[in-house]
């Protein structure tokens, strides 16, 4: 695949094998934007790089060491070091509550939805900051101080505020054991995790809406999107009430 025209956009998304980072990956690719996929296996991503010329597909384990670093690499050689969009989409996902977390479960979810995301940011950050309008995009992560860190770099930083999408990452069930004083309620959570996919946003209606607003000259540091997002924005709106 030759890189488009110089005036035409790079972007990195992260997590391509993932219902909404496919759509993302598709949407990008249909605003004739260069598009470089990661997923832990690249043969997952075939149906994206043999429809669209505009995708090519690169491994990434947010897990393996080193897998970030040689990513950077093999972007750096293959579009000899320029990045216009970083989206951080690959995530994990874990359903239980606070006092019924296992330690070993907590230190996953943070090597790939805080740590992984933190260096994928601090590699990416130099390529990021040649680009005429660089953005870093994330995906369901709650995100306050970066913004504060690139504004001098001319580096923006949108949080995609997500609500229900039809998606993967709802399919786990609740993880609770025997003695899990939430029991009693594992039935509830279940169907509203159910019904939340079930009635949740198509992800090629997401992944359309995002990447459009994205596109834009002038944009949010916020996107709401998703089913019931308005759900997320009762909840954040409380608690600064209760602060």
């Amino acid at each position: 695949m030759k890189l488009p025209h110089k005036t035409s956009y790079v972007t990195l998304i992260t997590g391509c094998s993932s219902r909404i980072g496919k759509e993302l990956a598709r949407a990008f690719a249909g605003q004739v934007v260069t598009v470089l996929a990661t997923a832990r296996r690249t043969a997952s991503l075939d149906d994206l790089t043999s429809h669209h010329d505009n995708i090519e597909s690169f491994p990434l384990d947010l897990d393996g060491p080193g897998s970030i670093d040689k990513l950077r690499d093999a972007v750096m050689k293959r579009t000899d070091g320029r990045l216009d969009f970083l989206v951080n989409n690959a995530g994990t996902h874990y359903a239980s509550t606070a006092v019924d977390l296992e330690i070993e479960e907590v230190v996953k979810l943070f090597q790939v939805n805080v740590f992984a995301v933190m260096r994928l940011c601090q590699v990416f950050v130099p390529l990021l900051c040649q680009a005429p309008r660089a953005r870093i995009v994330q995906i369901s992560s709650v995100t306050r101080s970066i913004p504060v860190e690139l504004v001098p770099l001319g580096i923006e930083v949108v949080e995609i505020v997500t609500g229900f999408v039809q998606s993967n990452i709802l399919h786990h069930g609740l993880h609770a054991p025997e003695n899990s004083l939430y029991l009693p309620i594992e039935n509830t959570v279940e169907h509203i995790k159910y019904e939340g996919n079930k009635n949740g946003m198509p992800a090629q209606t997401y992944a359309t809406s995002v990447v459009a607003k994205l596109m834009q000259p002038r944009i949010n540091p916020e996107i709401w999107e998703g089913a019931l997002n308005w759900i997320l924005l009762r909840r954040f709106t409380l608690d600064l009430i209760k602060r």
